[in-house]
């Protein structure tokens, strides 16, 4: 039976900073990591012939003492595979607008990981063309 509602997310990508986690002792119940993933897609112009790449940076949150203990350590670099579920949240903000000053609400999203592993770095080829 497909389930009503479902909110999972997988993304496979570079550690674009080393993990922030709390210091050992300041680990507690709530206590939580975050990382910061990069991802890349693109698009293909047809006029051009060229590849149109795109990076997008992704917040992932890891809550909790194990993860906390499992992403120390982690440094920039390292190829990760993340599940997790995306969830969104507001934080006020001021907007200048001609010199004044507004209260804003402003949507963000993060990740909460559910299951963070470890990929070997894949070998990147380069192909320099045909040959003459």
């Amino acid at each position: 039976m497909t389930p009503l509602f479902e909110n999972t997310v997988t993304l496979r990508g570079f550690l674009g900073s080393n993990a922030e986690v709390p210091p050992s002792e300041g680990i507690a119940e709530d206590a939580f990591a975050v990382l910061l993933l990069a991802t890349m897609s693109g698009t293909w112009d047809v006029a051009t012939n060229q590849w149109t790449p795109r990076i997008d940076w992704h917040r992932i949150i890891c809550a909790g003492p194990w993860f906390c203990g499992f992403t120390r350590g982690m440094r920039r670099g390292e190829y990760l595979e993340i599940e997790g579920e995306l969830r969104a949240f507001e934080e006020d903000r001021t907007v200048v607008v001609v010199g004044k000053r507004y209260p804003a609400k402003h949507a963000s999203y993060a990740i909460h990981a559910i299951r963070i592993q470890r990929l070997e770095r894949p070998l990147v080829v380069v192909d320099p063309g045909e040959e003459d």
